[in-house]
């Protein structure tokens, strides 16, 4: 088959390999298509000092059709279009009990994700994964919005745990993908007023006709005003900070209500200073987040079915042989929201259908 392969620093090979070997538990994937994450990108564009162990194979936001299925499986079947959750764990630990698998106790991190370090990723033609990370997508789930699973159950994951009251504000701080996913699953469970505050003009607009969003302009619309008008003087009861941007906390501390919450998921590449006196006065709650759960994972699924995650309009699709002109360096830029790379599209031969026909969206 055909894999890409990262040797280095801007250093992405595409090779022959071998497929893997299918064990017992496992599937064989032929790869529909792979979104481009931001771990992706920090692998590529990182200095070899800074990251080390390459080459490696990337790509964890999956879609794919099962090619092979070993004796022993029974939950998906040969021919089934799937999405991929891709964090590898015990199950059994403390923390995959309390539905934490991204934080598993017994499973090594580094090779714990499916292209994030492990042997095995999804800018292939094949790869093979446990059976039990394989999600079988409804008839109305494309396979493209398949690929779209992951990154939106990331944000799907610190909605859900946040508990935003119905009642209350919301505001989410950038608008890439996982802040649009933020926002759009704080309307899908209810929540009545949410605001989004984006600093770019083009992604103001992707946003301007999704119904039930406020969106706000930081350099020109007087956010705190707004917010503060919006929940009767009080401030937001949740801030999603998306952006990774230090101006963008200025923002969710300065309109987080009093005992209200600012939950981090945008990537900082440089230290905050935050002012500890007003998160004592304000008592409020600071709260990292990372990676997603089995039932945000499922959510979207359901959420995506009912058609209440319009996301497919911001996707930009890619070939496989321009992945690095068309999908990474335009996404380092920030040029595209969701930049998603469609893997050369199987045989009938591959899957022995005797009439050639394949589901592929």
């Amino acid at each position: 088959m055909q894999a890409y392969r990262l040797f280095g620093q801007h250093d992405l090979r595409l090779r022959d390999e071998p497929d893997p070997d299918l064990k017992a538990g496992e599937v064989r994937l032929r790869m529909a298509y792979v979104g481009v994450c931001g771990t992706d990108l920090h692998y590529y564009f990182a200095e070899d000092d800074a990251l080390p162990d390459r080459p490696r194979h990337i790509g964890h936001e999956l879609s794919a059709t099962v090619a092979e299925v070993a004796p022993d499986v029974t939950s998906v079947s040969v021919g089934d279009r799937v999405a991929v959750f891709p964090l590898i764990s015990c199950g059994e630990c403390g923390e995959c009990r309390d539905g934490h698998p991204i934080s598993c106790e017994r499973v090594d991190r580094s090779v714990s994700t499916v292209g994030c370090g492990g042997p095995i990723g999804g800018l292939a033609e094949h790869t093979v994964i446990p059976a039990d990370l394989a999600v079988r997508l409804p008839d109305n789930v494309s396979l493209l919005q398949g690929a779209l699973i992951e990154p939106l159950s990331v944000a799907a994951t610190a909605v859900l745990r946040a508990n935003t009251k119905k009642d209350g504000v919301a505001v989410v701080t950038g608008a890439g993908l996982i802040g649009i996913g933020c926002a759009l699953a704080l309307r899908a469970t209810g929540v009545a007023k949410v605001v989004v505050v984006e600093l770019s003009e083009e992604r103001r607009k992707n946003l301007a006709e999704i119904e039930g969003l406020t969106v706000l302009d930081p350099a020109n619309d007087d956010v705190y005003g707004i917010v503060r008008s919006m929940s009767g003087g009080s401030g937001a009861d949740v801030v999603f900070e998306c952006a990774g941007a230090a101006k963008a906390l200025d923002v969710a501390f300065s309109v987080t209500r009093k005992r209200g919450r600012i939950v981090i998921i945008g990537l900082h590449e440089r230290p905050y200073s935050m002012n500890a006196v007003l998160v004592l006065a304000k008592e409020l709650t600071i709260q990292g987040h990372s990676g997603e759960s089995r039932e945000a994972f499922e959510s979207v699924i359901d959420w995506l079915d009912r058609g209440l995650l319009p996301v497919d309009q911001w996707v930009t699709l890619v070939g496989y042989d321009r992945i690095v002109e068309d999908a990474l360096e335009p996404s380092r830029r920030g040029h595209l929201i969701k930049a998603v790379i469609e893997v050369p599209r199987p045989t009938a031969a591959e899957f022995g259908s005797a009439d050639g026909s394949v589901p592929l969206v």
